[in-house]
């Protein structure tokens, strides 16, 4: 059997958007990935469904595996003749271990590329609002491991620099803080931690360095963290960008819509999936011609219209004769993907929206055929049946509940509703929403489900939608 090949990939500090273009693609094609713990999960959902996925990741004082045996692993699995995608995170070369990895590989003769990750070193600063540079502060920047193997108790090698980043060393930072000031830094030199850096739950405590241990122990510091040492630490007044953005919690599909609103925490609570009976449907996919209109209400509908579509043997063509209309702009791309443009789309993504553009068209009497949930608002067709329209609804696809990671409300800002279904299964999975979370709707079936279930909540203005 011919080998495969290993692939060392950078998958970034945390935040899923930050993986290089060439990391992306190598998840999509992989055999196999061994990931670590500190990575966005959501990266693996874009692997291919039939991949092999295996944790390997390090927690600290409990591994899953020792790193000799993740290095026999990742070659065990090349030699069967996969394509494997080590997914480290960070950087592989920065601190991680990946230079052993790819040392083993070499030795058992693999073939090995490396992938460069977008290291935290200098990225989670950048979300705090600290630039390790500044002209007006330091010109140079060094970044030191505060981690030494066990029984190494020689002191932390800290080189000259105007900032010192230190990775790995939330256990070791008193010992740090005492080895600085005994080099000759300031007592009062600016220091600052940056917990969880791009992740929705950063944080960030600054101090001095006379101050900063009484200040943590005010403050228990979570894992993981790194500490920026230096003048360029004042800058974060002016340059915290990051926790400007509202973070918002989004339970349904497609949280890419809303990434203009701020920081997109996204946990799928419903998943949208194929009915148990497409009898009917069947039969109004064969009488296509019998209808005016097809409204498509979501991309989700759409998805799984075309797929009953090529289920019974046919394609857009079947669709040449009737005029078609989707609910915003995105329900309208995903259409494009099938080859058709709509003949109407709403400028708000809501019912309220579609049926606001449909007042300016006279259906009287048109056939208009609903393809969308299982269980869905009655908004639109009593909208369109008041115009006159004769309405037919075509349940193409059921939500279900699925199991999610937990979320720590604290790191919370707002949450937002998108259907009447991520309204139960919120309530179900994570009861009350907190007094420190503002609760938005997307339209007012939702906001009517969201009261009934004792939530306060506003519909999220039209100019957010």
């Amino acid at each position: 059997m011919t080998a495969g090949k290993v692939y060392l990939v950078g998958s970034g500090p945390g935040d899923m958007e930050l993986i290089t273009l060439k990391g992306y693609r190598l998840l999509l094609q992989a055999d196999v990935i061994l990931y670590d713990h500190l990575l966005s999960m959501d990266l693996l959902s874009v692997t291919r469904k039939d991949a092999e996925k295996i944790s390997v990741g390090k927690f600290a004082g409990n591994h899953t595996l020792p790193q000799e045996g993740i290095n026999q692993l990742i070659i065990d699995k090349a030699k069967e003749g996969k394509m494997v995608v080590r997914l480290k995170g960070g950087d592989p070369y920065i601190f991680g271990r990946g230079g052993e990895e790819a040392e083993a590989c070499f030795d058992d003769g693999i073939d090995f590329e490396v992938v460069p990750g977008v290291t935290s070193a200098f990225s989670a600063p950048c979300y705090a609002g600290v630039p390790p540079t500044h002209r007006d502060c330091t010109t140079n920047v060094a970044i030191v491991t505060g981690h030494r193997k066990k029984g190494d108790d020689r002191p932390i090698d800290i080189p000259k620099a105007g900032t010192v980043i230190f990775l790995m060393s939330v256990g070791n930072i008193p010992r740090i803080i005492k080895q600085l000031l005994e080099e000759g830094w300031e007592s009062d030199t600016p220091i600052a931690v940056i917990e969880h850096g791009t992740w929705y739950d950063q944080r960030v405590i600054e101090g001095k360095l006379d101050n900063f241990l009484s200040i943590i122990k005010e403050k228990p510091l979570r894992t993981p963290g790194i500490f920026v040492v230096g003048k360029v630490v004042g800058m974060r007044e002016k340059l915290g960008w990051y926790s400007k953005k509202p973070r918002i919690l989004i339970l349904g599909t497609h949280p890419e819509i809303y990434l203009n609103l701020g920081t997109i925490v996204h946990r799928q609570l419903i998943e949208c999936v194929a009915v148990d009976d497409y009898t009917d449907a069947d039969k109004q996919i064969e009488n296509l011609d019998a209808f005016n209109w097809i409204v498509f209400t979501s991309a989700n509908g759409i998805r799984h219209f075309f797929a009953r579509l090529k289920a019974k043997g046919l394609d857009c063509r079947a669709l040449a004769n009737t005029k078609i209309a989707v609910i915003g702009k995105t329900t309208g791309e995903t259409l494009t993907e099938y080859g058709i443009n709509a003949d109407l789309c709403s400028k708000v993504q809501s019912s309220k929206g579609l049926l606001e553009a449909f007042a300016d068209i006279d259906i009287t009497g048109k056939a208009i055929l609903l393809p969308q949930a299982e269980v869905a608002s009655q908004v639109l067709p009593d909208g369109l049946q008041r115009m006159g329209a004769d309405v037919t609804k075509m349940p193409v696809y059921r939500t279900i509940e699925k199991q999610c990671p937990d979320v720590d409300f604290d790191y919370i800002d707002q949450v937002l509703f998108t259907s009447g279904s991520s309204v139960r299964a919120f309530i179900k999975r994570f009861g009350k929403v907190p007094e420190n979370v503002k609760a938005f709707c997307l339209g007012l079936p939702t906001l009517t489900i969201a009261k009934e279930n004792g939530i306060d909540a506003e519909v999220l203005p039209k100019n957010q939608e």
